[in-house]
């Protein structure tokens, strides 16, 4: 009974220290959220009629809309798989290649820390023309780093006696890794994904500060353009539309990917 009861207030003292954590996200994620899907409903927010889907129809049916979708889908399809590939290949060299390559792995957080102002200056004298590329290659450099590192934890967690082990079996080279480094790593893989298509749909501060407008080329005109640009005209309608458009996309990202990491899991 004593631990019991010493068991209860511990819980009462995790709750109560939850309770501005729990407030703050209620306050400024969930409240703002729902007023989101109330103004994707309604035709303004001054008249506040309720117009059913006609937003989302209106919305889907704006070219402008389409091309920024196709474009933020195509960053998706480019730009993930090459970024998840390098960062297995540098993981894995850094983990078991050369030993004198361990030390640059901290290396890899400097594209996190320098300025993005700074980075795409630097861009601009490097590429010339309107071409997607240096967004797609701005992009891959600035979040190959944290890739790497999630990744190089992982493969340094696997425990040393699964390689002897198979070794022992014939197991050496490429084939060692693809039969046991990346599955054992699935995992962290697939949320290393997860991540890369979350900061994709981010990609808007590195393509305005490149081309210096809220009007880019068209080929890298992407949801995030197109939601800050009706946040500029006020129409909160479009705005909130193309948010929740957004979010069901990413929904429908994510289960995708719980779905492959369960079935290649088994």
């Amino acid at each position: 009974m004593r631990f019991l009861r010493k068991l209860k207030s511990w819980n009462m003292k995790c709750i109560y220290l939850l309770i501005p954590s729990l407030a703050g996200t209620f306050i400024f994620f969930v409240i703002p959220f729902v007023r989101v899907i109330y103004y994707s409903f309604i035709d303004n927010q001054f008249r506040r009629n309720f117009v059913g889907l006609d937003n989302y129809v209106q919305t889907f049916q704006n070219e402008f809309f389409q091309l920024a979708l196709q474009n933020s889908l195509l960053l998706i399809v480019i730009c993930i798989p090459v970024l998840i590939l390098l960062a297995i290949i540098i993981s894995l060299v850094l983990s078991y290649g050369i030993k004198t390559l361990r030390k640059t792995r901290a290396a890899f957080i400097l594209p996190m820390l320098i300025p993005t102002a700074s980075v795409a200056e630097i861009w601009r004298l490097v590429f010339t023309g309107e071409t997607v590329l240096p967004v797609y290659t701005l992009f891959i450099w600035k979040n190959i780093g944290i890739c790497v590192i999630l990744l190089t934890a992982a493969l340094t967690a696997i425990e040393p006696e699964i390689f002897e082990a198979a070794k022992m079996d014939g197991a050496k080279g490429i084939k060692l890794h693809k039969r046991i480094s990346v599955p054992l790593i699935l995992p962290t893989i697939i949320f290393t994904i997860l991540l890369s298509i979350v900061n994709s749909f981010r990609v808007f501060k590195e393509s305005y500060l490149f081309y210096g407008t809220n009007y880019p080329p068209s080929h890298s005109y992407t949801l995030q353009f197109y939601m800050n640009n009706n946040f500029l005209k006020l129409d909160y309608q479009a705005l909130a539309t193309s948010s929740v458009y957004t979010m069901i996309l990413v929904i429908i990202l994510v289960l995708v990917c719980f779905g492959l990491q369960r079935r290649y899991s088994r």
